[in-house]
C-alpha cells in the first residue's frame, strides 16, 4: 500500500476534516469499499456506528475469504493476530492451533487477495566468530519479516469488528463503542508511525530517502531513516493526548544503544505536542514535528 498516495486521495475525499480528524478517520476508513458514499458528519465514534456497525452484514461479506468453516476460522484467528500487532512472519504461527503448513497455504491465499502485504527486516544477520560460539538462544534466532494489513480499514475490521461479532449481531453498538474508544488512540498510533516515516520522506524530498520501522530480537524503533545525505535518523512516534518530554528522547536513545546503525538525528513525532524543555532548547541534532507538520502529506508532490 502506499500509504502518502493513499492518505492525500483521502484528503481530497474530506477536505474538510482537520488534520487530527483527518489521520483518525483514515486509520479507519482507508480502503472503506464505500468510500464514496461516506460524509463524515458526525463524530468518528457516531460515523463508526453509522457507516460500519450498522451495516455489518454487508460489509463482512468482504471477509468471507473460505467455504470451509475450520478454514474460515483459522484465517480469522491469523488476522486478528496480526491486528493486534502479533506481526512477526513465522512467530504467528508458534500458538500450535494453525500447522506451519496451512499457516504458509493462509498466508498465499490472504497475499493473493491483496489482504495483507510484507514488511522486510532491516536487521543485520548475527555475525558468526569460531572463538567464540553463539549462545543456544542465539544459534535458534531466526530473523522475521512482518506482516501488515494492506489497507486500513481491514486492520479495524480485526482489530474491533470480528472480535466483537455477538454484541454486533445482538446491535448492542454502545459496547462494542465503549471498546473501540477504549483503545482508540493505542489503534491509531500504527497509522501515526506510517505517516511519520512518510513525512521523512517529504522533508527530505529525496526518493533515495529509506524509512520504516526497525526491529530486531530484543527491541524495536518506530522511524529507522536513511538520508542519503545525513546518514540515519531515528524517530519515535506518540499519539497520546499529553506532551512529549526530554524522558522519550532519552528512552529513544537508550534504545538506539547497540544496534547496527550510526545514529546521526533523532527524531519526535507528537499528536499533542512538546514540553516546554524540548521547545525552548535548540537541539542541532533533534528534529519536532507536531500535527501541523502533517499538514504537508496532503500535498501532491
Amino acid at each position: 500500500m502506499d500509504i502518502s498516495k493513499n492518505f492525500r486521495n483521502f484528503h481530497k475525499l474530506f477536505p474538510y476534516l482537520e488534520i487530527k480528524e483527518e489521520i483518525e478517520y483514515f486509520s479507519v476508513f482507508g480502503g472503506f469499499e464505500k468510500i464514496d458514499s461516506l460524509n463524515f458528519t458526525q463524530s468518528i465514534f457516531e460515523d463508526i456506528k453509522t457507516y460500519i456497525l450498522k451495516d455489518y452484514e454487508s460489509l463482512s461479506k468482504t471477509f468471507n475469504l473460505s467455504t470451509d468453516k475450520k478454514e474460515q476460522e483459522e484465517i480469522e484467528r491469523l488476522l486478528k493476530k496480526i491486528a493486534i500487532g502479533e506481526r512477526k512472519i513465522f512467530s504467528l504461527l508458534k500458538d500450535g492451533k494453525i500447522s506451519q503448513i496451512k499457516g504458509r497455504e493462509i498466508y498465499r491465499k490472504l497475499f493473493k487477495k491483496n489482504m495483507i502485504e510484507r514488511e522486510i527486516s532491516r536487521e543485520k544477520p548475527i555475525l558468526k566468530n569460531s572463538k567464540q560460539p553463539l549462545k543456544k538462544h542465539l544459534r535458534q534466532y531466526k530473523i522475521e519479516d512482518k506482516i501488515k494489513f494492506s489497507k486500513p480499514f481491514y486492520r479495524f475490521w480485526f482489530t474491533f469488528i470480528a472480535p466483537n461479532k455477538p454484541l454486533i449481531k445482538n446491535q448492542e453498538f454502545n459496547k462494542v463503542l465503549n471498546i473501540i474508544e477504549r483503545d482508540f488512540d493505542k489503534y491509531v498510533s500504527f497509522f501515526f508511525e506510517e505517516l511519520s516515516n512518510e513525512l521523512i520522506k517529504r522533508v527530505y524530498k529525496n526518493s533515495a530517502v529509506e524509512t520504516g520501522s526497525y526491529w530486531e530480537r530484543n527491541k524495536e524503533i518506530d522511524m529507522l531513516a536513511k538520508i542519503p545525505s545525513e546518514g540515519f535518523i531515528a524517530g519515535e512516534c506518540k499519539w497520546k493526548n499529553q506532551k512529549i518530554c526530554k524522558n522519550t528522547l532519552n528512552k529513544l536513545k537508550k534504545k538506539c544503544e547497540g544496534i547496527d546503525f550510526k545514529i546521526e538525528k533523532y527524531a519526535l513525532f507528537s499528536k499533542s505536542g512538546f514540553s516546554k524543555e524540548l521547545l525552548s532548547k535548540k537541539y542541532d541534532k533533534i528534529l519536532l514535528f507536531d500535527l501541523k507538520s502533517f499538514e504537508r502529506l496532503r500535498e501532491d508532490g
